[in-house]
């Protein structure tokens, strides 16, 4: 089933993934949910906590929000003090010190909750001080006597605060008895490397779900039911989304919210609020070289190797096609065949480059 409202709100429903999920998160199973992004991860997690709320609190720390080592300590710090109805504990912490005491007592916290989110603030040390903030939840669950469900989206971004977070994280989390663990991320080889090889620090701790596209037969009965649209708008739907749940949400919205627009004229409205995004994109892959020249190959369907004969080496082709895997931006669906993560992508590069 998928439900369709104003975007960012919805979500697309993928009841057999949800289901599965729940039932072994209560058995004390974590997971670890590996898409590109704009897959539906963080859709997924934030309804897994919402149906789950009468069976655990849950905690969800969205990395990329996070700048520095201190600045992740301090986003779960906020985020397990929020369980309990005292948000901000952090800045509030900081400024308004009797502020926050009073709350305290009114929200009937004990002391011991109190002093270890402030004597997590004491420490001076940024690696010691998230080395204190990854134990929170732990001490605060089995302080409370339940067990929380902590999530952490786009956990691949990690290495970049410091190489060493995710052997700090699975050196204190592989001991939590009060904790269950979903980890997001979309850079997949990243993820991979970490959870799912043999020689990564997180191998055989949490089981791996991959998010694609939703299945085709699934939209395409929606669309036809939600649209009243003929076989061949339905398939122009799913041949322009691709079943991607994030654009298959917005096309939808803005042909239900436009009753008047034709479907080309929505797909028009979705490349134009869309173009920021891409554009940032295309900018991202600028800053080395020919990487935007190959993501616009593959864009319209083209070999990057035919293309670019004799203008670069094969190699210098494969190690592009490595590193843009690597970020998430392309797949590989056979061997020499990539394809970008992102269909509305490809099919604005296409237009804006296709005579």
């Amino acid at each position: 089933m998928i439900r369709v409202g104003p975007p960012g709100e919805e979500f697309i429903n993928r009841r057999k993934e949800l289901e599965e999920v729940k039932s072994s998160l209560i058995a004390g199973q974590s997971w670890v949910f590996i898409a590109p992004r704009r897959y539906g991860k963080t859709s997924l997690m934030l309804k897994l906590s919402e149906e789950l709320k009468d069976y655990m609190p849950s905690i969800y720390i969205d990395i990329n929000l996070c700048t520095n080592l201190r600045s992740l300590g301090e986003e779960i710090i906020n985020a397990v003090y929020s369980q309990a109805g005292l948000y901000g504990f952090v800045q509030r912490a900081k400024e308004r010190l009797s502020e926050l005491l009073k709350s305290v007592r009114r929200l009937k916290l004990g002391d011991f909750e109190v002093e270890l989110g402030l004597e997590a603030l004491e420490e001076k040390d940024d690696y010691n001080f998230l080395r204190r903030a990854i134990e929170l939840p732990e001490k605060t669950a089995e302080r409370w006597n339940k067990r929380f469900l902590v999530m952490y989206d786009e956990f691949s971004e990690v290495v970049k605060l410091h190489k060493d977070v995710p052997k700090l994280f699975r050196s204190l989390i592989q001991f939590h008895k009060h904790c269950v663990y979903i980890f997001a991320g979309s850079q997949e080889s990243m993820m991979k490397n970490l959870f799912v090889s043999s020689k990564g620090v997180f191998f055989k701790f949490a089981r791996s779900l991959y998010l694609d596209f939703l299945e085709e037969k699934d939209c395409k009965n929606y669309i036809k039911e939600r649209l009243k649209a003929n076989q061949k708008e339905v398939e122009r739907i799913v041949e322009i989304t691709k079943c991607h749940p994030y654009y298959l949400k917005k096309l939808l919205h803005i042909k239900l919210t436009r009753e008047k627009a034709s479907l080309e004229e929505a797909l028009r409205i979705l490349l134009e609020e869309e173009r920021h995004y891409l554009e940032l994109l295309m900018w991202h892959l600028k800053e080395k070289k020919y990487r935007a020249e190959v993501v616009r190959i593959l864009s319209c369907g083209e070999n990057p190797y035919e293309l670019l004969k004799g203008v670069i080496r094969t190699q210098q082709i494969n190690q592009i096609l490595r590193d843009l895997e690597f970020e998430g931006v392309v797949r590989r669906r056979a061997r020499g065949k990539y394809e970008l993560t992102d269909p509305l992508l490809a099919l604005y590069l296409c237009r804006k480059y296709q005579p």
